[in-house]
């Protein structure tokens, strides 16, 4: 039974919801660029993309600052992730290339593109995360990354397989470690656990152990043949491989994975059970109630597993070979009547990379532009942090099941609040309104030093449809920041007490506003309260409860 389709009106509320869930955050310049659209239309646009995102920059320095104490192997302002480190263990370097993939990384989601490409690819390192305090090797955490972001919307059973030889991965759930003599059982559990099917899905403790076998002789190297760096590449080692067969149980059909031997039998064997293991309905049903928790809500009513659930698990079995599958069963449930119901708009808390990344697009924080990358590693990298003090480090998800918030029942997305993160969430989106981000005076490039990067509330309510008039100005405010309406005698309130001065005549407000524009160095002592006027009526609202939520 397919998917019942979206036919209501589709219009500003209904792609304001879409844009919140498949992008960070909803820009006014984002929903002018798609109004007038269909639904169809839409979708089709955030549906195609490619990974053309460039790679991160060498922009860092040592501890004295100096540009030539570091990594010198990498001119300032070219790309680090093609050089090896030499030595592999220089923890320096290592720690400086860290910190400019995870300023890159903020920099795509801020920048991104109206797709949904990086919320894809922040949805599949939750799915498959790697943390950095076991993976402390930067080129094995970017290339992960950028296979991610590149199959996002792929095939599931070739990202499955890619993600599974990737060294990163190799690393982090002992994969290089699984050899015959000594099978490791870390990775297997999880792939079967955590990546495809789920806990309590049916396989067994021998089928963990028997995909454990499968997987023997896979790992990875640092350096050639005459111990010279390399980077990171995974190969499969035949003497380590275990070329017995494998028997799975009844939950499998009682599969038996033929042993193999030879160079090719690691990839012979892995493809076995992949294509062993999607054949099983339950990987579908898990894999699309992963994709509904990040993307819908949380907790799956048992209407929704039979309505939504099941009908997308049809849909990603039939396009099991579609080297577009994940971008097939993601444009059924953005244009299904489910995803537009008035239960699901405003019904999740939002992640701190949904809080703070939508802010700081929203608000059109300005970036320096890539002749000053200098300068924006500096300020990519303050955003990253500050995502992080939210209470979401990227770098660090806190296992391998990734942040609770996507899976532990039953409060799923409610995890992000609690009496310690709310005020963290509430500073951090005082922070993007009212702090400023500054370059040091002694940066490498004198162009990039000594530069100041804050939002321009004067230049952000010029976008919106009337800002002279203060009734006007605060809906489209409202309708901006919050899902869910709110009530007369609260927006009268925030136009009498911050645009009017106390007043009651909307002309106070219209007055001032007007002259300032007209002349921001006007000696009018009214109109130069209005860029703070604005800035302290946008924080309070900022503090809403409502902020919170989409």
């Amino acid at each position: 039974m397919p998917i019942t389709p979206y036919t209501g009106p589709f219009g500003r509320p209904e792609l304001q919801h879409l844009l919140r869930r498949s992008l960070f955050g909803c820009t006014v310049a984002d929903r002018a660029h798609f109004e007038g659209m269909g639904l169809d239309e839409v979708v089709d646009e955030l549906l195609s993309f490619t990974n053309d995102s460039t790679p991160p920059l060498r922009a860092y320095t040592d501890a004295n600052g100096d540009p030539d104490g570091i990594d010198q192997a990498v001119p300032f302002g070219s790309t680090w992730v093609n050089t090896p480190i030499t030595p592999v263990n220089d923890t320096d370097v290592i720690e400086v290339r860290l910190r400019s993939w995870a300023a890159w990384w903020m920099g795509n989601m801020i920048g991104q593109q109206r797709n949904l490409r990086e919320k894809l690819t922040l949805f599949w390192h939750n799915h498959m995360p790697t943390q950095t305090a076991i993976v402390y090797q930067s080129e094995m955490q970017y290339r992960l990354n950028q296979l991610l972001r590149t199959e996002c919307k792929g095939n599931f059973r070739q990202l499955i397989h890619d993600v599974t030889i990737e060294p990163g991965m190799l690393y982090f759930l002992n994969g290089y470690l699984n050899i015959a003599a000594a099978p490791d059982e870390n990775y297997a559990r999880e792939l079967l656990e955590l990546f495809t099917l789920g806990q309590g899905s049916g396989y067994t403790e021998d089928d963990v152990q028997a995909a454990a076998r499968v997987l023997t002789g896979w790992t990875f190297r640092f350096e050639d043949e005459n111990e010279q760096p390399i980077l990171p590449e995974s190969f499969f080692y035949p003497p380590n491989h275990t070329t017995t067969d494998k028997q799975f149980s009844a939950f499998f059909n009682n599969t038996v994975i033929q042993g193999q031997t030879g160079p090719n039998a690691g990839e012979i064997e892995l493809n076995a059970l992949l294509d062993m293991i999607l054949a099983n309905a339950e990987c579908s049903r898990f894999i699309c109630r992963e994709i509904y928790r990040f993307f819908v809500h949380g907790e799956i009513s048992e209407a929704a597993e039979n309505d939504v659930i099941e009908p997308l698990a049809e849909l990603f079995r039939d396009n099991i070979a579609a080297p577009d599958q994940i971008g097939i069963v993601m444009r059924a449930l953005l244009t299904s009547d489910h995803f537009f119901s008035s239960t699901i708009r405003g019904c999740m808390v939002k992640s701190p990379v949904d809080l703070v990344v939508g802010d700081y697009r929203l608000f059109q924080f300005p970036v320096p532009d890539a002749t000053l990358f200098e300068a924006r590693h500096i300020v990519n990298l303050e955003q990253y942090w500050l995502v992080a003090y939210a209470g979401q480090n990227l770098l660090e998800p806190p296992n391998v099941a990734g942040w609770t918030a996507y899976y532990l029942y039953p409060s799923y997305d409610e995890l992000w609040l609690d009496t310690a993160t709310y005020p963290q969430r509430n500073n951090s989106l005082l922070a993007v309104v009212y702090g400023a981000i500054e370059t040091p005076s002694d940066t490498v490039l004198p162009n990039n030093a000594d530069l100041e990067f804050r939002v321009d509330m004067i230049a952000f309510v010029q976008q919106l449809s009337d800002p002279a008039n203060p009734n006007t100005l605060i809906q489209d405010l409202v309708d901006l920041l919050y899902v869910n309406p709110i009530s007369a005698a609260v927006k009268q309130q925030l136009k009498q007490q911050y645009l009017l001065f106390g007043q009651v005549s909307d002309i106070y407000w219209t007055e001032a506003y007007e002259l300032y524009i007209s002349d921001p160095n006007t000696s009018n002592m009214t109109a130069q309260l209005v860029p703070d006027i604005l800035l302290w009526l946008i924080g309070d609202m900022q503090k809403a409860a409502e902020r919170h939520i989409f």
